[in-house]
């Protein structure tokens, strides 16, 4: 089973768990998806803008596709692979969060990764559909591998995040794309109705509610550029597919989708693994920096990145001796 269990939880996690089912949830669940509702969340991320600078990095703004992009690069002397990079789409429900919210997470990819990591502020509701929000996300992965010069290019994401990365993936494929290095998903969502699915709960699940999500499933229609194609990631699984390493909280309500599909790709023989962590909240490495699971989850993403560019080069120069 492509399935690791981690099982062993700290004294954080219980707290963490604890609070945000008492506060975030109810929260959550009252907040009003009407257009004054959701447009007040901006403010979430402006407030997280202004927090501690992340150490270890530095920073650059950028455009890709049009669309307001952060550079983030490790600080100091590296080895860094100039032809590797990481494409990363923040989480919130196509509704909320941005560069502000998501600066820390993606600070700690590219120091543990050693790469460049681009993040990409995407256009989401009330202005925009998750048509649109695709539409963001692939222009800048056709960018970077088709004018940028990146060769390999890790697409990665939380939670609705998660879904505009297997976008890419989709988009690839149809393209004619380079296809991803490797695909990264932290509490991915793979499923586009996973809320209006009588067989999903969110009982379990620390914060999220199902209900919201199915209040927000009929506003993902919005435009103006249309959704197409798959709205279950786990459609695309086949051989075809990229490396791909999971981290979800065990029990959350989007876990179901992310171990159906990483058993129909390791069926399908692509390198695949889950890792789910006991009393964990949804998307919890994006969350805090100084918990122990989410430096955890950090380190096996890394390592997995790490093995998934050496096996993309090994091919590139298999291929390349063959053309000569």
């Amino acid at each position: 089973m492509p399935i690791v269990h981690h099982r062993a939880p700290s004294l954080l996690s219980y707290a963490m768990w604890v609070g945000s089912r008492g506060l975030l949830r109810p929260t959550l669940s009252l907040w009003p998806l009407n257009r004054p509702g959701m447009a007040g969340l901006f403010l979430i991320d402006r407030a997280l803008a202004v927090g501690p600078r992340p150490a270890g990095v530095v920073r650059e703004r950028m455009t890709l596709a049009g669309r307001p992009v952060e550079l983030i690069l490790p600080a100091g002397p590296s080895r860094r692979d100039a032809e590797t990079a990481i494409l990363y789409l923040h989480g919130g429900a196509f509704v909320v969060c941005g560069l502000g919210s998501h600066r820390s997470i993606a600070s700690r990819l590219s120091r543990s990764c050693e790469l460049p990591v681009f993040s990409v502020e995407y256009r989401q509701l009330p202005a925009a559909g998750v048509g649109t929000s695709v539409a963001d996300a692939v222009g800048a992965y056709r960018e970077l591998v088709s004018e940028r010069g990146y060769r390999r290019v890790i697409v990665a994401g939380d939670s609705a995040g998660g879904f505009l990365a297997g976008k890419v993936i989709e988009a690839a494929i149809d393209e004619g794309l380079p296809m991803p290095t490797a695909f990264v998903g932290i509490s991915p969502l793979l499923d586009l109705d996973v809320g209006t699915h009588p067989d999903r709960s969110s009982r379990s699940d620390a914060y999220i509610p199902r209900s919201k999500m199915a209040e927000l499933a009929p506003l993902f229609a919005r435009g103006p550029v249309v959704f197409n194609g798959v709205r279950r990631i786990t459609d695309l699984a086949d051989a075809a597919f990229p490396p791909t390493v999971m981290v979800t909280a065990e029990g959350e309500m989007l876990e179901a989708d992310v171990i159906e599909l990483v058993e129909t790709l390791d069926d399908a023989g692509v390198d695949t693994v889950a890792h789910s962590y006991a009393w964990q909240v949804h998307a919890f490495p994006v969350l805090s920096t100084r918990h122990p699971e989410s430096m955890h989850a950090i380190d096996v993403i890394a390592a997995f990145a790490a093995d998934a560019i050496r096996k993309a080069k090994d091919t590139e120069h298999r291929e390349g001796q063959r053309a000569g």
